[in-house]
């Protein structure tokens, strides 16, 4: 006996949909109902997506605890018998639902669902690096034009203050180069294409490596003192990369300490853990308890009073994570306003060597 002629389309559409629901990729789902609001199909990651509870098919939305937002769009597609379109945004995600009308015996809206929130989480970052790029590249180039423009007007008759021009002309030069270098370093980093050469690495080595820094610390009369422990076992990673981890704390130290003030590196072994703690303390002004949880983010600073006339890109602690992590280790910050800060990285060390077996 052949089925009625009013099922085979409902039938052929449905087959159609759970087809199509089949090919969506993670985060897209799709959901078919009927004119009474019934479930006639709905994907597994819709469900998910929209927290619907139970089993989908043959209930209403309603009954499964819809988002009164879904249930509105549903009804506005069906009114309009045209396509909706709209946002089911929470705190934690971004759920995008778009119904169409179906001219068809039962099914009469087909719901297509996809999770957002990765991309709109991805477009805000973008935006916010543009932005902090734009505003960090706007200050030096607008200290460098006014310069030029004071030369132009007559100071390049004077020698000495045109040499103190020039001389301010090429520090705001070095900085834009400086955070140009680094966003390109913290690009490859956090890409995966910048790759590291894993060896031991002496922390003595490592350490004397801030030696380059000393001559900032001592004109800005900024006391520089070295303590490892002599049982410290060599470190595992890129000497030259965890070299750029260890100058950027003690620079940042220097940057935030006044006069008279001192900075203490150490390192000592973690045995139990076969891990190093490298220790970069200093007596500065400390940070405050609400920065501390985004004193690791790309371009953040904390505070403009932390600033000594703008020095700094804001990249050099987010490109010191991205390296220790990268290294399987961890970095973190304790501080107080007024009582310093001091910044722990704990990085793993290199395995013993065994000793040569002794000739027969």
């Amino acid at each position: 006996m052949n089925a009625p002629a009013s099922s085979t389309p409902v039938s052929h559409t449905l087959t159609l949909l759970r087809s199509v629901g089949e090919q969506l990729e993670g985060g897209h789902g799709l959901i078919a109902v009927d004119k009474t609001g019934r479930i006639l199909l709905a994907t597994e990651e819709a469900c998910r997506l929209l927290d619907l509870s139970g089993e989908g098919e043959g209930h209403t939305l309603a009954e499964l605890g819809a988002d009164f937002r879904l249930l509105r769009v549903i009804t506005a597609c069906r009114d309009a018998e045209a396509a909706v379109e709209r946002e089911i945004a929470s705190a934690r995600e971004v759920i995008v639902v778009r119904a169409f009308p179906v001219q068809n015996q039962q099914v009469s809206v087909v719901v297509l669902v996809r999770d957002e929130t990765r991309l709109r989480r991805l477009e805000r970052v973008r935006r916010d690096f543009v932005t902090n790029v734009s505003h960090e590249l706007r200050t030096p180039i607008t200290a460098i034009r006014l310069l030029v423009e004071t030369l132009q007007k007559g100071a390049l008759d004077q020698p000495e203050v045109a040499a103190s021009f020039v001389h301010r002309i090429a520090l705001e030069v070095g900085h834009m180069a400086q955070m140009v270098e680094e966003l390109l370093e913290l690009s490859s980093i956090e890409s995966g294409r910048q790759t590291m050469s894993l060896e031991p690495v002496p922390v003595a080595d490592l350490v004397r490596t801030v030696d380059r820094l000393l001559p900032l610390a001592e004109e800005r009369r900024i006391e520089v003192s070295v303590e490892v422990a002599p049982s410290t076992p060599p470190l595992l990673g890129d000497p030259r990369r965890l070299g750029q981890v260890l100058r950027n704390l003690v620079h940042n130290a220097i940057k935030f300490t006044p006069p008279e003030g001192r900075i203490t590196v150490s390192a000592r072994p973690l045995l139990e853990q076969s891990r190093v703690e490298l220790v970069v303390r200093d007596t500065g002004i400390g940070i405050r308890p609400e920065d501390l949880p985004r004193i690791f983010e790309r371009f953040w600073k904390a505070d403009s009073s932390r600033q000594r006339d703008g020095e700094g890109s804001g990249l050099g602690l987010a490109i010191a994570r991205h390296v220790v992590e990268a290294h399987g280790g961890s970095i973190r910050v304790v501080s107080e306003p007024r009582r310093g800060a001091t910044f722990i990285v704990e990085l793993p060390a290199a395995p013993a060597t065994p000793p040569e077996p002794e000739a027969g």
